[in-house]
């Protein structure tokens, strides 16, 4: 098999991989968050066949926002309506003037902050139970894996394909958990 292969048949799996973790959160409070994850590849799958291109990098900035977003209560939102907003608003009008290593770093800083979201997730409910829930433990170790792989994209640290396949693999593995593990219903580690 040539690696063109291996990579179509990681793409295809992941697509089909993460429909299943939306599908087992529905009405839960990470819903919203899996079902951004759900759609990302499957949009880029139908723009790439439509446009023959990529997903422009502005529009992987935009989902990476809305999964931050996602995460954030309906107060929180409530709150910050203007800020979030705006922010769009001020990316906009920047783009023509952002090369692609500036959004490989914005997309880099906004999976910083998920990361901290599931970070804060895991020690705030961990301190509630005094128990440390596996599903927010996987929760940081996924965003971890895909900080790396834009911090890879940046900096190039390790050998691209080698790095694409593992962590491939690595997010299919979180996909297969997070469909079969809630994070109401997740086992405890500690």
């Amino acid at each position: 098999m040539s690696v063109a292969d291996i990579s179509k048949l990681l793409y295809f799996a992941s697509i089909i991989i993460w429909i299943l973790p939306a599908i087992r959160h529905y009405k839960t409070e990470f819903f919203d968050f899996f079902l951004i994850l759900a759609l990302i590849d499957p949009i880029a799958l139908v723009y790439g066949l439509i446009t023959r291109t990529s997903l422009p990098m502005w529009l992987t900035v935009l989902f990476a926002y809305l999964l931050i977003i996602s995460l954030l209560s309906e107060e929180k939102i409530k709150d910050l309506k203007y800020f979030l907003i705006v922010i769009p608003f001020l990316f906009v009008v920047a783009i023509p003037f952002l090369t692609k290593k500036y959004f490989f770093i914005i997309l880099l800083v906004e999976n910083v902050i998920l990361f901290l979201f599931f970070l804060k997730f895991m020690i705030t409910d961990y301190v509630s139970n005094n128990k440390l829930k596996f599903f927010f433990f996987m929760l940081v170790f996924y965003e971890l894996t895909v900080i790396l792989k834009i911090f890879n994209l940046i900096i190039g640290f390790a050998d691209a394909y080698g790095f694409y396949f593992v962590t491939s693999i690595a997010q299919i593995i979180f996909g297969l958990f997070f469909s079969i593990v809630r994070e109401d219903e997740s086992g405890v580690i500690i």
